[in-house]
This record gives C-alpha cells, sequence and structure tokens, in this order.
C-alpha cells in the first residue's frame, strides 16, 4: 500500500477506539452483556461494523431491529458502565501512538475525533499519558450527528485551526471512513495498530 507523506499535512485527526486504543474487545463485552440482560443477543460483528458511532445511536439500531433495548438512555448509561469497570485494561496500539508522538515532535497538530463519550476519552488520555500530545478533542457530546456523518473530524480540523484538505484522518471502521469522505478529508484506513489502505478525498 503506498501511504500518504504524512509529514505533509498540517494536522493529524485520530479516532480512538480501535485505531488509538485496542479498547474494542472491551466494548463488545460490554454490548453483549448489556444486550443479554436485556433479553437478547448481539453479533460482535455487529458492534465492529458500526464502530465509530455514538452509543445511543447503536442502540437505537438494535430498537429498530425490534430487540427489546427497553428506556434507550438507561441501556445506554449501562453499557457505558459495563464498558468503564474495565478502562483501566485498555492498551495502546503503539505503531499508531507513535505515529502521534512523530507529529508532535514535527510540530504537526494533532486532535482525536470519536464517538464515544468525552469522559472515556479524557480517562484514556490521563491514564495512558497521551494528552499533553492532543490539541483538540471532539467526542460525541460535542457534535449533533455523530459519524458516519462528517461532523466529529470537521469540528476537530475547525478547533485546530485547519482547513479539512489540511488535515488527514486515521480510522479503523467504515462509518469512520464514510465519515472523512464525507468531510472531503483524506484518510488512513488502521487495523489492530497497522496502516492497512489510503483513501485521497480531499
Amino acid at each position: 500500500m503506498a501511504l500518504p507523506d504524512i509529514s505533509a499535512y498540517k494536522g493529524l485527526i485520530f479516532d480512538l477506539d480501535g485505531t488509538l486504543i485496542n479498547s474494542m474487545p472491551w466494548h463488545v463485552q460490554a454490548w453483549i452483556t448489556a444486550g443479554r440482560e436485556h433479553g437478547f443477543e448481539i453479533d460482535p460483528d455487529i458492534i465492529y461494523q458500526l464502530g465509530g458511532m455514538s452509543s445511543r445511536d447503536i442502540v437505537l439500531h438494535f430498537r429498530d431491529e425490534g430487540n427489546p433495548v427497553g428506556d434507550v438512555d438507561e441501556f445506554v448509561q449501562r453499557k457505558i458502565a459495563l464498558y468503564r469497570a474495565n478502562i483501566d485494561k485498555v492498551t495502546l496500539f503503539e505503531p499508531i501512538v507513535q505515529i502521534l508522538r512523530q507529529a508532535k515532535a514535527r510540530g504537526q497538530k494533532c486532535a482525536v475525533g470519536t464517538g464515544t463519550q468525552r469522559f472515556n476519552v479524557d480517562d484514556i488520555l490521563r491514564i495512558h499519558q497521551l494528552d499533553h500530545l492532543v490539541d483538540a478533542v471532539v467526542s460525541s457530546d460535542d457534535v449533533k450527528r455523530a459519524k458516519p456523518n462528517p461532523d466529529t473530524f470537521l469540528k476537530a480540523a475547525e478547533l485546530m485551526g485547519l482547513a479539512p484538505s489540511d488535515c488527514l484522518v486515521f480510522d479503523d471502521g467504515p462509518v469512520g471512513l464514510k465519515a472523512a469522505a464525507a468531510g472531503n478529508m483524506d484518510c488512513v484506513e488502521v487495523s489492530n495498530g497497522a496502516l492497512i489502505n489510503f483513501f485521497k478525498n480531499a
């Protein structure tokens, strides 16, 4: 795969779950447990396909499929609590974090653009001592329309003071790749800490 010249971009925007951190197994476990508590099974593959969407949008997806989610907000809060019980076990994808570190050393701006809640982002960055490397954070709490809408990445670019075309997005999921394309932003697809595809969108 021909990678872009990362140093040519003024800013980099990183998804969090599945991109910077290996958290998806813990998210999947939380979703499965919450689903079983409500009387239905959740296919792990679905969670990976929907990765990047807000938790509320994912619950609404299950509801629309006819599953007994009950009160949507209560389901969301239960899933979040189950995930956060294991947040200290989440590890980093070191190759992607190294790209972040190198970018900051070159003087590039860096942001996190994620579908998770702000307190999850803040805690992860603090636990792994990455907060000083990030110039801006856009979480599901900061936009009305989460991925696959482009709002998350567009706001990250805005907070860094950059045009979307000046930014390169790193994301692991189809929802995030769609969001980058919708925002007319170049994007690198990652998987388990490896760079696997480059999409020229700008």
